[in-house]
Parts: C-alpha cells; sequence; structure tokens
C-alpha cells in the first residue's frame, strides 16, 4: 500500500494526517476549532474511518495551535497513545494544554527520542530531532522533527519520503540535525514549511546571512505551507523566496502549495517509486 500523508487546512495551524502502509493511522499535530471542527472531522472520518483507532497523536511541541481539539478527534476515532517530547509549551494555562495533558494522562504516552524508527510495513517514520541540549531552551527547538519515508519492496531503500519540521528553528538544523544526519539521509522529496512559513526557519540570532545549508540538504520538489489567517505575517515574504529557489520544483514547475489557498492537500509516496499532490480546490 502506498503511504497517505495529508496536510490538513486547519487556519493557523498544523494537522497530518498519515496512513501507513500497514493500514496503522498517525496524526502529527492538530488544530480543530469551532469554525473547522465539522470538516476537519469530517475529513478525518472520510480519510481513517470514522471509530477507527489512531495509533498516536505525534505532538511535535506543546503550543496550542499544535494540540488543539485533539479530544474531539479522539471522541470521533480513539487516540491509543500520545508520543511527544515531554517538554512544556509556552501555553502551560491555556484550556488546550490542560486537555491534551489530561488526555496523555488516560491513553498513556510515549518519548520520542531522536534517531529512533518506526518500520510500519514498507512506511518508515525516521525521528530526527527531538529535546535537544545542543540548542537553546526555546519550546519550537525541542519538538519533534519527522521525515516519513516510502521503503522498497525490500525495505532497503527510501523511495520517496516526506519532512515533517514542525516549528523548528534553524539553529536545531545547524547544530543538531545536520550534526547526527548524512546529507544523503536529510535529503526529502517534499518539505513542510516549518513554523508556517516563519523566517525563523532561516534566520540564525547574529549571523548576516540567512542559513540555507539544510533546505540545500533536503533539496525538496515541493514545499508544502499550512497557513491561515495571523497576525504573524505568516508566511513571511523572505522564507517565501526562499522556497521557491532552492525547490527544485514538481514536473509541472509548481514549488509552494499553500493550505489558504489550495486548502487540504493529499501527497501519496507510490509503492514504485514516485509521488503525487492532490489539491481539495
Amino acid at each position: 500500500m502506498a503511504t497517505e500523508i495529508h496536510f490538513v487546512d486547519v487556519g493557523q495551524g498544523n494537522m497530518v494526517l498519515i496512513r501507513a502502509d500497514d493500514g496503522k493511522r498517525f496524526v502529527f499535530d492538530c488544530n480543530i476549532t469551532q469554525d473547522n471542527e465539522l470538516r476537519v472531522l469530517g475529513y478525518v472520518a472520510k480519510v481513517f474511518g470514522k471509530g477507527n483507532a489512531i495509533a498516536a497523536f505525534i505532538c511535535s511541541h506543546r503550543d496550542a495551535d499544535h494540540m488543539r481539539g485533539v479530544r474531539k478527534l479522539h471522541a470521533q476515532n480513539p487516540i491509543s497513545k500520545i508520543w511527544d517530547t515531554d517538554t512544556p509549551g509556552n501555553t502551560t494555562y491555556s484550556t488546550e494544554y490542560k486537555e491534551c495533558m489530561t488526555l496523555r494522562r488516560e491513553v498513556g504516552n510515549f518519548v520520542i527520542k531522536r534517531k529512533m524508527i518506526g518500520n510500519y510495513g514498507k512506511t518508515r517514520l525516521l525521528f530526527m530531532s527531538d529535546a535537544d541540549e545542543r540548542v537553546p531552551n526555546n519550546v519550537n527547538d525541542q519538538g519533534i522533527v519527522i521525515k516519513v519515508e516510502q521503503r522498497s519492496q525490500m525495505g532497503d531503500y527510501c523511495l520517496k519520503s516526506v519532512m515533517l519540521p514542525g516549528d523548528s528553528n534553524a539553529q536545531v538544523w545547524r547544530d543538531g540535525i545536520l550534526r547526527d544526519y548524512a546529507a544523503t539521509e536529510v535529503q526529502s522529496s517534499i518539505l513542510m514549511a516549518a513554523h508556517h512559513g516563519s523566517n525563523s526557519f532561516f534566520d540564525i540570532p547574529g549571523d548576516r546571512y540567512w542559513y540555507t545549508s539544510h533546505i540545500e540538504a533536503i533539496k525538496p520538489a515541493m514545499v508544502i505551507i499550512s497557513v491561515g489567517a495571523n497576525t504573524h505575517g505568516h508566511p513571511e515574504k523572505e522564507a517565501l523566496s526562499l522556497y521557491e529557489k532552492y525547490a527544485t520544483g514538481s514536473k509541472d514547475g509548481h514549488k509552494v502549495a499553500r493550505t489558504d489557498q489550495k486548502g487540504t492537500m493529499k501527497l501519496t509516496l507510490k509503492t514504485e517509486g514516485g509521488w503525487a499532490l492532490e489539491y481539495s480546490r
């Protein structure tokens, strides 16, 4: 079975559905609001089947826009475990934080460490970053970064892949991920933009120039940006320009696709190699 990755249009937040080769279901981050609840839960039911269990809710980091509505998701599709880095977030006072932590205690949790690998048929989840002592204690840089791979029939090499960086900043890539992995291991067919298209993915405080070694190593054909109406200026024009510059382009020449423009997107990593991206708008 092909690996499916769904970039759900949840406004200013992240939510990625992963259906692995063996049929297991995963959700990476969540942002279900009063405004999008019916549409988003309806889409989850369409992809996963209403009532079918989610093997794990993987919380990149404990900010509200990455865990909002997780109990509503659990009510429709029971979550078996919550995976995170066990690092407190910036919004410990919020309703979203308290709800997620309560659910975590109820269903149980698993702490992710970098270099962990999960194989689910021919789908591989490679956890490339976690709570990293080598970088400043910034919540975004203590989060989970996942590379999702479609492996060959024998499982001995990666056919196509997608990089899911959460809200990670440039410094964790320079001082962490690119020290832990060779460029060939970092390379990915598709990149989800970090932090909704923020400049922080390229900006290292004190440096005069944008940091680009990581995106040069990733070499994505396309970049997917999960973004909605916001007061932060996301996606920022400098980041957009860099994504356009370093993405190699799809066969149709497309380099960047945004959920606020294209809606929810379905990425298929094919069993015979290759990938396909479908837009809902």
